[in-house]
């Protein structure tokens, strides 16, 4: 099952909005990017899909050729919601250990066969992101342990499971945990042909993993006849997105909302991202006034005083920055024009 269009008659901040989820080809796409500012309804359009609030929309009913509401509930409820925030850890250490279990015990794999399996397994899962663990086994309780990537494997008696090379899960970072919870827990439980929906995937995670974790789930997606819709306030996650993937939810003065199809992200510098997003300034408002203030030392000619406080300002927040640079330069031009006239 993929959504291709929905029609939200009045819920919440959408009255009378229209959303699509294809292509240029009239193809459901396996992903769907929700960005926008805050505000705009991102993670109260997953709650609407979610929640099936639109089982008397028409479209949807004609175009998957259903006669009644209890059919599309039916359809609805091959959708799967993972809200903001990280999800129960102990669902992916239990399916961990079911995983083992059937390949013990139905493969009749060895301890070691079944350590390679795993390695392999989740090596192929997020090989691009560099994660820096591994399954490493499953002691005679059933606690599940971890090594370092660049760690020999350890046989596990109670003295060595003291070592700092392997660890349990509850050990792992916050964004370990994520991605453990998020994305390997979807391939555990072996989704196919669902509607995924997930709000806010880079909470907790590495803007390097950001940059790369939506190839990630793009994959499973279409692996797995499944189509997955995030919303996101991640810049690197949106950069990262292909622009037909992209759906800008804006707001206009009114409050209306709509969808926005044509935003050319990939690829973008952050800046730019953030800027469309909302955010009219990167910098601390304390530290953008103290810029404001030195151009206007400049622009009044007060080149010494600017100078000063330039000295001041570089001191605060470091050498090399765009910002500092471009009011040196901007300052000695300025000089060298006033001895021109001089």
């Amino acid at each position: 099952m993929k959504l291709r269009k929905l029609h939200i008659e009045d819920y919440k901040m959408f009255k009378d909005f229209d959303i699509s989820f294809v292509d240029e080809n009239d193809e459901a796409l396996p992903i769907i990017v929700l960005a926008g500012v805050n505000g705009s309804g991102k993670t109260s359009l997953l709650e609407y899909i979610h929640n099936r609030e639109y089982t008397n929309n028409l479209e949807f009913i004609k175009k998957y050729q259903l006669s009644s509401k209890e059919e599309v509930a039916k359809v609805i409820y091959d959708t799967i919601y993972f809200p903001s925030g990280i999800d129960d850890i102990e669902k992916v250490s239990d399916e961990f250990i079911k995983t083992f279990y059937f390949l013990l015990k139905e493969k009749d794999y060895r301890s070691s066969e079944i350590t390679k399996h795993f390695h392999e397994y989740m090596k192929n899962i997020f090989d691009d992101l560099n994660i820096g663990f591994r399954y490493s086994h499953l002691d005679k309780d059933d606690n599940l342990w971890f090594s370092n990537v660049d760690s020999k494997e350890y046989y596990y008696t109670a003295k060595k499971s003291k070592d700092k090379n392997i660890f349990t899960i509850d050990e792992l970072s916050t964004g370990e945990k994520t991605l453990l919870s998020k994305v390997l827990y979807l391939y555990f439980e072996g989704y196919k042909n669902k509607v995924i929906l997930i709000d806010e995937p880079e909470l907790s995670l590495h803007p390097s993993w950001q940059n790369k974790v939506l190839k990630i789930y793009e994959k499973f997606a279409k692996q797995n006849n499944c189509q997955i819709i995030i919303a996101t306030h991640s810049p690197h996650i949106i950069t990262s997105a292909e622009n037909k993937y992209i759906r800008f939810l804006e707001k206009d003065d009114e409050g209306n909302v709509t969808a926005m199809n044509d935003i050319q992200a990939y690829g973008r510098d952050i800046e730019w991202v953030l800027h469309q997003m909302g955010v009219v300034d990167i910098r601390l408002p304390q530290i953008t006034k103290r810029f404001e203030e030195i151009q206007e030392l400049i622009n009044s000619g007060e080149f010494d005083k600017a100078d000063e406080s330039l000295d001041k300002l570089e001191y605060v927040i470091g050498d090399n920055d765009k910002g500092i640079l471009a009011l040196r330069n901007d300052l000695a031009f300025e000089r060298m024009d006033l001895e021109e006239d001089n």
